[in-house]
C-alpha cells in the first residue's frame, strides 16, 4: 500500500508550490518526514521568495544570490525576514494613516526599508474602493513610495560628491535615469528597467547587423548606429518649436518608452552614447554649450578608420555626432567655429572632450528648471503631462525638486551655487516634501557640516540651517493637534458648514473640500494656510475702506480652509461657499489628493469622510 513516504520529492515539491508559503511554514512540514524534508529545501523557499516578493532592496544582493546554488543561500530565513518586515511596514502605515502625530517619523522608518517596502506599498496604492479608508490609504502609500523612489535617485547621485568619482564618464545611464525616479508611480519602470531597456535596444541593433560588422572601423560602427537610432526614431522630437520644453523630453526613461521617443539634444546624445558603449565603442557626451553632442573615440592603438597608431590613449582620434538633429558626422572644425560665434574665447577645448557624469546631471537639472519656469510663466498644461496622465502641481514641483537635489549632490561644496541652491531646496522640503526629511538627514546634513567647516559661509538660522530646520519639522510632527470643537450654540450658529463638504466658490468657480474652520476671522484657522491675492482684495473691498473697519469686520466673519487641487489649506469666506451635491462636478485631480485629509468619499451625500478628527472631532 502506497504511503506519503513513497511519493517522489519532485511531486511533493510541485504540490507545495501551489500552496502558500505561510501554510507550508506553519503546517505542511508536520504532515510527514517526506513533506518535512521537502518543505525545508532551499530550492522550494527560493521559489517562494521570488514568487512572494517582486522587489528587493539592494542590501540583499539578490542578483548575486541567484547566481549561486540554492543550497548556498538561507532562502527560508530570508523569506521569514521579508515577511516580518512586511508586518512591521503594514503596522507603520496604519499608524501613518490613523494619526498626524509622528507621521513623518513613521514615514521615514518605512522608507529606510527601501525596496523591501515596495511590494506592500504598491498593493496599498491599489486598495479596493470598498475599503473604509481607501483615499487615505492610497494617498499615504503613494506618498511613502514616492519618497522611496526619490531615495534611489539621491543614492545614485550621492557618489559624485567623492573627488574620485567627480570626473568619471562611467554610469551615465543610471545617473540620468535617476531623474525619472522623481516621477515614477507605483510599479512603473525604474533605473534598472531603463538600463535593461538600453541593453535590449543594443542587442536588437547587433542582431540586425551583418556578420562583417565586427570587422568595421570605429567610425563606420558609429555611423551605422547613428543611422539606426534615427531610423528607429529613438532620438530627436517632432515639432520642437511647440514641444521643446515638455517635461518628458528631459527624462531618458520616458523618452525611451514613449511611442514617439521625444528627447532634448542632451538626452538624445545620452541615448546614443549609452547604446554605443553597449556595442563596444568608446563613447561619451561632449557638453557643448546649449546643445550636447555625442563623441566616439578610437580604440587604443588605432584611429577611427581602423589604422594602427602610436598616439597615447588620451590623444585618441575622436569624432562628433548630433543624434538629435543630424545623420552625419559633425566636423571638429565646425564645432570650434561655432564656439567662436558664441564668443567662447578661452577654454574652448573643455567643450570638446568627454563630459564627466556630474556635468551631464547638472545640465539635465538645468533643463528641468527651465521646464518648471516655462510652465509657471505660460501655464501650458501639456508641458507637464507624463504617460498620458494630466499635469499636476506635484509633477511640476517635482521637476524643480529633482533639479535641486541633483545640484546639491553633484556640485562641489566650494561652489557658490551650492549655497544658493540650498536655500531654495530647504524651502521646498519644508513646504512641499516634508516626508523627505529622513533623506535630508541622511544625505544633506553630512554635506552641510563639511560645507560650514571648510569655508566661511553666512550665518544661517532656523529654516536656512539644515539641522535646525529638521528639528523644527520633527517638533511640528510630534506636536499634538489643536482641537476645535462645536461646544457652544454660538459656534453652531456662526459655522454653517462641516469638514468634508464639497463646494464651489461663488465668484471664482473653483471646487474645494472644506478641511478646517475658525470661529472668528482667520487667526484660529489651521496653519499653514493661504488666501489668494484676488480673494483677499474681495474681502477687504466688501468690508469698507477704513483699515480699522476692515480688521473688525474680518474678525467677525467666519472663514474655512479648503483643499484645492493646488493648495492644501486655502482660505475661503463662508459667504463665498456654494455647496456642491453632484459628485460628477468633483475634478479627478481633487480626488487624487483628497486622501491627505479624508478617508473615503460618500457619493450618496457628496461628502468626504474626515480623517482629521484629531483637529475637528465633531465634524
Amino acid at each position: 500500500m502506497a504511503t506519503l513516504e513513497s511519493v517522489p520529492d519532485e511531486i511533493i515539491r510541485h504540490i507545495l508550490e501551489y500552496l502558500s508559503p505561510e501554510e507550508t511554514f506553519a503546517n505542511i512540514q508536520l504532515v510527514s518526514k517526506a513533506f518535512n524534508r521537502v518543505a525545508n529545501e532551499p530550492l522550494l523557499w527560493k521559489y517562494y521568495c521570488l514568487a512572494s516578493f517582486r522587489y528587493w532592496d539592494e542590501e540583499h544582493h539578490l542578483s548575486e544570490k541567484l547566481q549561486l546554488r540554492a543550497s548556498q543561500t538561507a532562502w527560508r530565513k530570508l523569506w521569514r525576514r521579508r515577511k516580518r518586515r512586511n508586518t512591521e511596514i503594514s503596522r507603520l502605515l496604519d499608524d501613518v494613516i490613523t494619526s498626524k502625530v509622528g507621521r513623518l517619523q513613521r514615514i521615514g522608518e518605512i522608507c529606510r526599508y527601501g525596496y523591501d517596502a515596495k511590494d506592500l506599498l504598491v498593493a496599498q496604492c491599489r486598495t479596493d474602493d470598498s475599503a473604509g479608508d481607501v483615499l487615505a490609504r492610497r494617498y499615504y502609500a503613494n506618498t511613502v513610495l514616492a519618497s522611496i523612489h526619490r531615495s534611489v535617485a539621491v543614492h545614485e547621485w550621492s557618489q559624485y560628491q567623492e573627488r574620485a568619482s567627480f570626473m568619471t564618464v562611467q554610469g551615465l545611464d543610471r545617473a540620468l535615469a535617476a531623474f525619472d525616479m522623481f516621477f515614477v508611480r507605483e510599479d512603473e519602470s525604474d533605473i534598472d528597467d531603463t538600463c535593461a531597456l538600453l541593453d535590449r535596444l543594443a542587442a536588437d541593433f547587433m542582431r540586425q547587423q551583418p556578420k562583417k560588422f565586427e570587422a568595421l572601423s570605429a567610425r563606420d560602427k558609429a555611423l551605422a548606429l547613428l543611422k539606426w537610432v534615427r531610423q528607429r526614431n529613438l532620438v530627436g522630437m517632432d515639432e520642437p518649436e511647440e514641444n521643446y520644453r515638455n517635461l518628458r523630453n528631459c527624462l531618458i526613461g520616458y523618452a525611451l518608452r514613449d511611442e514617439r521617443h521625444p528627447s532634448l539634444p542632451i538626452i538624445s546624445a545620452a541615448i546614443y552614447t549609452c547604446l554605443a558603449e553597449r556595442i563596444g565603442l568608446r563613447a561619451a557626451c561632449a557638453a557643448f554649450p546649449s546643445h550636447v553632442h555625442a563623441m566616439v573615440m578610437a580604440p587604443p592603438g588605432r584611429d577611427l578608420d581602423g589604422k594602427e597608431t602610436s598616439a597615447p590613449a588620451n590623444e585618441a582620434d575622436k569624432m562628433f555626432l548630433d543624434p538629435y538633429g543630424s545623420g552625419e558626422e559633425i566636423q571638429y572644425d565646425d564645432l570650434r567655429s561655432r564656439l567662436v560665434e558664441l564668443d567662447w574665447i578661452n577654454g574652448r577645448d573643455a567643450f570638446l572632450v568627454a563630459a564627466p557624469v556630474p556635468v551631464m546631471v547638472y545640465r539635465v537639472g538645468r533643463n528641468l528648471s527651465a521646464t518648471f519656469g516655462t510652465f509657471w510663466n505660460s501655464r501650458q498644461e501639456e508641458l507637464a503631462a507624463l504617460n498620458g496622465r494630466p499635469s499636476s502641481k506635484l509633477t511640476v514641483e517635482s521637476a524643480a525638486y529633482a533639479a535641486r537635489w541633483a545640484n546639491l549632490l553633484v556640485t562641489p561644496l566650494n561652489n557658490f551655487q551650492w549655497d544658493s541652491t540650498l536655500d531654495q531646496f530647504l524651502n521646498q522640503v519644508a513646504q512641499q516634501f516634508p516626508e523627505d526629511s529622513w533623506l535630508v538627514e541622511e544625505y544633506i546634513v553630512p554635506l552641510y557640516q563639511i560645507f560650514t567647516q571648510s569655508i566661511q559661509p553666512r550665518i544661517r538660522f532656523t529654516w536656512e540651517n539644515v539641522p535646525e530646520m529638521l528639528g523644527i519639522i520633527r517638533n511640528m510632527d510630534n506636536r499634538q493637534p489643536t482641537v476645535s470643537r462645536r461646544y457652544t450654540q454660538e459656534i453652531h450658529q456662526n459655522v454653517w458648514y462641516t469638514v468634508g463638504q464639497v463646494f464651489r466658490h461663488k465668484r471664482y468657480g473653483y471646487i474645494g473640500i472644506i478641511n478646517g474652520w475658525g470661529e472668528r476671522g482667520t487667526q484660529s484657522l489651521p496653519m499653514p494656510h493661504n488666501m489668494s491675492f484676488e480673494e483677499a482684495m474681495d474681502e477687504m473691498g466688501d468690508s469698507g475702506t477704513d483699515s480699522d473697519t476692515v480688521r473688525q469686520r474680518l474678525r467677525k466673519k467666519t472663514f474655512y480652509t479648503c483643499l484645492k487641487h493646488d493648495h492644501d489649506r486655502h482660505v475661503v469666506a463662508q459667504d463665498r461657499i456654494e455647496i456642491v451635491r453632484d459628485p460628477r462636478l468633483i475634478p479627478d485631480a481633487l480626488m487624487h489628493v483628497a486622501g491627505k485629509f479624508f478617508k473615503r468619499f460618500d457619493r450618496k451625500t457628496c461628502t468626504f469622510v474626515s480623517n482629521i478628527k484629531e483637529y475637528f472631532p465633531d465634524d
